[in-house]
């Protein structure tokens, strides 16, 4: 064992004094770099080759410094692909690394602007995790870098998606400061340690503690930095710090197909911080117990190094009961933490003291390294399944693939083309708000009354006849109007209770003498005859206000429409002056009461309580008879030609005014309102309710639900989520998207393990066309796309390509999706869709098919 002490590997503070480093990890491959964190809040990253020949003076030692963090550096640890570092700190962040090859050699010596000693590489945060509560104490990346865990102070650990960095679970069970983590190489367990004195074991499958370890703990001490735990790479144990045997400390070993800690490592002087395993396992002699004395056997054999306050370091086999190495009076404080190298020779420890140091070791020391083959052979009783990368099989495949990667290239780009770069233009439907609230009455049931004799006397509810409504909700409309559309609500403090009996007349209830004539049998009294059946809700008619002004935008001159109605006690209709700038441009007679006034560039229109409706043009001009309607208005909205009304039946009508044509009538609106219980009044509030510029009228609820009408197919369609400009993202700056379900979607790589991702995005898909939005329908369906090649969904991919890829017509054409042509979307997505390598030979064929 040789033992180097590079003097130039520290975090300096105030007058060069050498600040303790907390987290070493050697980066995974040929290992050339090692990460430190230390109480400076920087991440520094050497040169192991510095470290190991000091004496070489070709190669830089210090490669880069990264100071995101506010707070000491706790924890830092690289992926397996050595791509991504990860660090954790007592600022309670985890920030996520990775190599910045964009910028130019000569503009990485940037040690001016970050403060460092000579920043050789440029190395950028791409994502910053927040969600504890207090100091990140460890890391740990699962075998397949599928997913990040932390551990923190605040007895809290998180799961996070190893490829897009959402959080997933948050693990509650532990009671105290949980010090370290470690992942299970098959990934079927994690397991964490904590100050509560127990080592718990979680099921990665539903993130249930599989068991609770408390021995040899309960007497252990409170006073370690950390915890650090390591399970062994065969899978079949694990090492635990911070154990106590009969007020000895110990290294419990625990076998993972009982649980339990059969063996334990016994040599330290102190509480121990940290064990780490070594990656490779060797195969070493020992002696045969069962053979002729002095004969011996060739074993495999795992090697775990474990340090702690004692400030020393031992080296120890798992097939031998003693140790293998032990190194006293290295450091002057306590070991922090160790990291073995990639090839299994050399082993580097981080100290309070401030200083690291490594451990390197020969095979004539360690033995012949075990193949990965072996390795996963051991792992594979354990239920290991490596991944298996498919081959590109043509040309076309990898023509594709760097077609994607040139894509990519430009994160700016790809952002507008996914799900983030939303622009106000591109989805501009801007629902408006309506500054009114109208009632809702839920029908009573039938009356039933007994007559002297006893019989049985049942009166039906009339829909014009209702009296002392049983159940109210009430829908709330909020408070905005967007030109062009006018709204014909009244401005004020709402729309009270209809009251139907005197809109239409009560029937009288039959007195005593008038029953009489019934004592033969029950008589039912039946309602007058209509063609509407009854509706369940009913809406009230606005106010009738003595005068009211209404501005309808018409021109660069806005128009006033003031309203005087007759006195409700007389009979008499409504007087409607209009004018513009102060000046009087028309006057108009209404027969009946103005309840309702909206209008548009080209006309207004005026609703009465008697449920007519009268069209004027801007220059009070009328240009239609009276329309008569079932019942009064209770809602209008005017958009261009486009007409819509609400009745107080809680019905639609729509008419395009200048083709005097009708669009939609008598459709009814409970449906939408289905979701209002009879049980809890004032349950439900009406948000928005407006006609398009193309003449679809929308409507949305106070539950998140967005309605359109669908003409072709007669019915209201559920949009929520994708009806307005909502989707605001910061792609372009954070390369990260925020959409209607609230997932956060990276703007390029692998999407990860986001749940329903897929549905959702073919619902999207679906709403876009509904709603006539090209743009929006292409960045679902690149977004889509991704995920489709992510999953390796066959049947979908081929289905969707055959959708675009189309049957040629006559032209030549094979059809388009809003004006987009279906087959340059397809050739758009298939770079996209051939990330994925199992997908190549479905992907090569539309490809070729497209070439020729």
């Amino acid at each position: 064992m040789l033992i180097v002490k590079p003097s130039f590997v520290q975090h300096p503070g105030d007058k060069g004094r050498k600040l303790p480093i907390y987290a070493c990890h050697v980066q995974p491959g040929e290992g050339k770099r090692i990460a430190t964190g230390g109480q400076d809040c920087k991440v520094r990253i050497w040169s192991t080759a510095s470290i190991l020949d000091d004496s070489s003076s070709d190669c830089d030692k210090l490669l880069a410094t990264l100071s995101n963090h506010t707070g000491a550096v706790l924890s830092v640890r690289w992926s397996h692909t050595g791509t991504l570092l990860a660090t954790g700190a007592d600022d309670s962040t985890v920030v996520v690394w990775c190599a910045d090859t964009s910028r130019p050699a000569d503009q990485r010596r940037d040690n001016l602007i970050q403060g460092g000693a000579g920043n050789v590489e440029s190395w950028r945060a791409i994502k910053v995790l927040f969600g504890h509560d207090s100091d990140v104490a460890d890391l740990a990346w699962s075998p397949s870098n599928e997913y990040l865990a932390s551990c923190g102070l605040d007895s809290l650990v998180f799961i996070w998606d190893g490829k897009t960095f959402d959080k997933l679970k948050k693990l509650e069970a532990h009671q105290g400061f949980v010090k370290g983590v470690t992942w299970d190489p098959v990934g079927k367990y994690l397991a964490t340690q904590s100050d509560d004195k127990t080592v718990k074991i979680w099921r990665t499958s539903d993130w249930v503690v599989e068991r609770e370890i408390t021995e040899p703990f309960t007497q252990a001490s409170s006073t370690t930095f950390f915890r650090r735990l390591s399970w062994s790479p065969d899978g079949s144990c694990i090492a635990m710090a911070n154990g106590e045997n009969g007020n000895v400390p110990v290294s419990p070993i625990v076998n993972r197909d009982t649980w339990i800690s059969d063996v334990s490592l016994v040599g330290h002087q102190a509480p121990i911080e940290v064990a780490a395993f070594n990656p490779v396992t060797f195969e070493i002699e020992i002696p045969d117990e069962d053979g002729e004395e002095g004969t011996t056997k060739r074993v495999v054999s795992s090697v775990c190094a474990i340090a702690g306050q004692d400030r020393s370091v031992s080296i120890w086999w798992t097939a031998r009961p003693f140790s293998a190495a032990s190194a006293l009076d290295v450091f002057q404080h306590t070991v922090l933490d160790l990291s073995w190298s990639t090839d299994g020779y050399t082993l580097y420890a981080c100290s309070y003291d401030g200083t690291v140091s490594a451990f390197t070791f020969s095979s004539v020391e360690f033995g012949i390294p075990v193949s990965c083959e072996q390795t996963e052979l051991a792992l594979s009783k354990y239920g290991f399944q490596k991944v298996k990368q498919a081959v590109a099989e043509s040309t076309t495949q990898l023509f594709l693939e760097e077609q994607y990667r040139n894509q990519q290239s430009n994160i700016g780009g790809l952002a507008g083309a996914s799900m983030g770069g939303y622009s106000s233009a591109q989805t501009s439907i801007g629902m408006p708000n309506i500054a009114e609230q109208v009632n809702v009455i839920q029908m009573g049931k039938q009356r039933e009354s007994r007559t002297k004799d006893g019989k049985r006397r049942i009166t039906p509810v009339l829909i014009r006849s209702a009296s002392s409504p049983q159940k109210h909700a009430t829908i709330t409309i909020g408070a905005k109007v967007l030109a062009p559309q006018s709204h014909g609500l009244n401005k004020g403090k709402g729309i009270p209770m209809v009251d139907i009996s005197t809109a239409a007349g009560t029937r009288k209830a039959p007195d005593s003498s008038e029953t009489d004539q019934f004592a033969n049998g029950t008589v039912y009294v039946l309602p007058a005859y209509t063609s509407v059946s009854p509706p369940s809700r009913l809406l009230a008619m606005p106010t009738v206000k003595p005068k009211t002004l209404t501005i309808v935008k018409t021109g660069p001159t806005p128009l006033n429409l003031e309203c005087v109605n007759a006195d409700a006690t007389k009979r008499g209709g409504a007087t409607i002056t209009g004018s513009r700038a102060g000046v009087s441009q028309f006057i108009t007679t209404l027969n009946a009461p103005a309840i309702l006034i909206a209008g548009g560039d080209d006309y207004w229109v005026a609703a009465c309580l008697d449920g007519t409706l009268n069209v004027f043009s801007a220059a009070g001009r009328r240009m239609l008879p009276p329309f008569v309607l079932p019942s009064p208005a209770s809602f209008l909205s005017v958009n261009g030609a486009y007409l819509m009304a609400i009745l107080t039946t809680s019905t639609v009508f729509l008419w395009d005014v200048s083709k005097e044509t009708n669009l939609l009538s008598n459709e009814p609106v409970t449906p939408l309102l289905a979701n209002a219980s009879n049980n809890t009044p004032n349950s439900l509030t009406l948000s928005n309710a407006f006609v398009r510029a193309d003449g679809k009228p929308m409507i949305s609820t106070s539950n998140g639900d967005v309605f359109i009408y669908h003409y072709g197919m007669k019915c209201w369609m559920n949009v929520r989520g994708f009806d307005s400009d909502q989707r605001v993202s910061s792609a372009v700056v954070t390369g990260e998207m925020v959409n209607p379900a609230g997932f956060k979607i990276p703007a390029v790589g692998v999407l990860g393990k986001i749940p329903a991702l897929i549905d959702h995005a073919e619902l999207g898909m679906a709403c876009s066309i509904a709603l006539e939005l090209a743009s929006d329908y292409k960045q679902w369906l690149i977004l889509y796309a991704r995920k489709l090649s992510d999953d390796g969904e066959v049947a979908k991919v081929k289905e969707l390509c055959d959708e675009l890829l189309g049957e040629l017509s006559a032209s030549g054409e094979n059809g388009n999706i809003m004006g987009m042509q279906k087959r340059s979307l397809l050739k758009e997505i298939l770079p996209i869709l051939a990330t994925n390598r199992d997908l190549q030979r479905i992907v090569a064929s539309y490809h070729d098919f497209l070439s020729s």
